[in-house]
This record gives structure tokens, C-alpha cells and sequence, in this order.
């Protein structure tokens, strides 16, 4: 009996772990997803309910009216298309800028290369009233204001340093016998990166990827400064200026919301292996 008790102990304490494992768990999805069920069921309720007191949680009547509203009598519809382009616009010049700049960090040397990608990142430090005044200087003088290239432009410039540090970190753990390997076979330098490096390091560009589409596709001051024409707000930007508080219909708004959050997480889902083990060597 004596030598069970040990073994015993552990097996519960394993047992009670795990129970604390599932309940952080569950609380923590519960926190989470409640506001975004409380908002999707705001959309679908009458307006008469969303500030009645008590709250009435589960809808008298469900109609999708304000779906339709908002498809049909705004341009929302409009700013969609702004934000996805951006956002794509944003994640390629991401990627062809960060890629071949963390190679030359990760595998040149040069005075100061250990300390370029950790430095560029005290750009996040500072306000982004800080660097939006010069950044819209810079653009009205070059012709980039009222443009959805020159708001991909600055937004990129805004996603740089972190891709710069991610990708950098990816490439430093590919061993640089590979490349040896591949030059010595007759490969070239282009063709050791198409074929080798980038394939190896897919998890950190999906990663920096997703970091680029959400920075964009989330983004509002750039939009502000940087868009005039109401034809090319994005939807942060949009959706502001549907808000009249004299005659804001909350529920389109909130349907709005709704929406805007879809391709975040579809994103998000559809490369969720790659997300967790970028995100997990970069902190290694």
C-alpha cells in the first residue's frame, strides 16, 4: 500500500492539473467569445432591444435587416475591397522588402549586423502622431496622399522592423551547411533562397504575413491622415464615418464589425499551424 501512495499522488496531481488546464481554458474562450456573441446577436435583434434594461439576451424576433442596410444603402461594401486590397498590397511589399533585407542581416557581416533588426524595432515606441505628421509631409510632397498604394506604403513601412526581426530569427536557425551544400552542387544564390530558405522558413513568413494583414487590415490613423476621397476609405475608416450620433443605427454598425472580423480569423484558421510555430521559434 505504501508503495502505491507515491504514484497515486502524482496520478492526481497530474489530475488536477489537467482540471486547471481545462478550466483556464474554458473561462478564458467564455471571456473572449462572449462579447462577439452578445455583438452578432445585437445585429439580428430589434433596436428597441439593445439598450433595454434588463438586457434581453435572446432576440423576440431575429431578421437580418441591418445585414441588408448595410450592403445596400452604405458603401461598405466599397470599403471591404479598400481594406482587402491594402492589406495584399501590404503583405507583398512585407515580404519582398523584409525577406531579402533579414537574409543579408542573418548571413552577411557587417558592422552592427547583430544589432539592426532588434534596434528597428523602437519604432513601435514612439506614438503614432510622433510618425504620422512627417509621414504625410513626406507623401503629399510625392504625390502618395489620397492613395491606396501610399497607404499600403506606410503601413508596410509600419510592419517592417517586426518582420525584419522575425524573418531574421527563421533564417539565423537554418544551418549554413545547406547553402554550402547547394553551392558546391552549383546552385546560385537565388536559387539557394527560392528552393531552400524560403521553403524552410515558410512558418516565419506566414507569421509575418498574418502580422502585416492584421496591422493593415485593423489600422485607422494612417487611413485618416493619408485618405481624403470617401471612395477610398478602408473599412476602420468606414465604418467611423457611418457613426451620425443623432441617427446611428447601432445594429448596422455592429453587423459591420461583424463582418470586418471574418477575414482576420478565416486567415488566421487556414494557417494556424504555420501562426503557432512562427510565433514559437521567434521567441526561442
Amino acid at each position: 500500500m505504501t508503495s502505491l501512495s507515491p504514484q497515486l499522488t502524482q496520478q492526481q496531481r497530474h489530475y488536477l492539473e489537467r482540471i486547471a488546464t481545462y478550466t483556464a481554458v474554458i473561462v478564458t474562450t467564455f471571456v473572449v467569445l462572449i462579447p462577439l456573441i452578445w455583438g452578432f446577436l445585437s445585429t439580428i435583434r430589434p433596436s428597441e432591444e439593445l439598450f433595454s434594461w434588463p438586457p434581453v439576451i435572446v432576440p423576440s424576433e431575429v431578421s437580418f435587416e441591418n445585414y441588408h442596410i448595410l450592403f445596400e444603402q452604405t458603401n461598405f461594401a466599397l470599403y471591404f475591397r479598400n481594406s482587402l486590397i491594402v492589406a495584399l498590397t501590404t503583405i507583398i511589399l512585407t515580404l519582398l522588402i523584409a525577406i531579402p533585407a533579414a537574409y543579408a542581416v542573418s548571413r552577411y557581416e557587417f558592422h552592427g549586423r547583430r544589432y539592426i533588426a532588434n534596434l528597428s524595432v523602437l519604432i513601435y515606441m514612439f506614438p503614432l502622431i510622433l510618425l504620422g505628421i512627417p509621414l504625410f509631409i513626406i507623401f503629399q510632397n510625392i504625390g502618395l496622399t489620397n492613395s491606396l498604394f501610399g497607404l499600403a506604403l506606410a503601413h508596410t513601412a509600419f510592419a517592417l522592423p517586426f518582420a525584419l526581426l522575425l524573418l531574421r530569427v527563421f533564417f539565423l536557425d537554418i544551418t549554413p551547411e545547406i547553402e554550402e551544400s547547394a553551392r558546391l552542387a552549383g546552385a546560385s544564390r537565388v536559387t539557394i533562397v527560392t528552393k531552400i530558405i524560403l521553403p524552410l522558413s515558410l512558418p516565419g513568413i506566414v507569421a509575418t504575413s498574418i502580422f502585416a494583414f492584421f496591422l493593415s487590415w485593423n489600422e485607422y490613423f494612417f487611413a485618416l491622415i493619408i485618405l481624403n476621397d470617401s471612395a477610398l476609405y478602408t473599412l476602420p475608416l468606414g465604418i467611423a464615418n457611418l457613426i451620425d450620433m443623432a441617427t446611428t443605427n447601432w445594429g448596422m454598425i455592429l453587423g459591420g464589425v461583424m463582418i470586418m472580423i471574418l477575414p482576420p480569423v478565416l486567415f488566421v484558421f487556414l494557417v494556424y499551424k504555420h501562426l503557432i510555430k512562427g510565433f514559437g521559434v521567434s521567441t526561442v
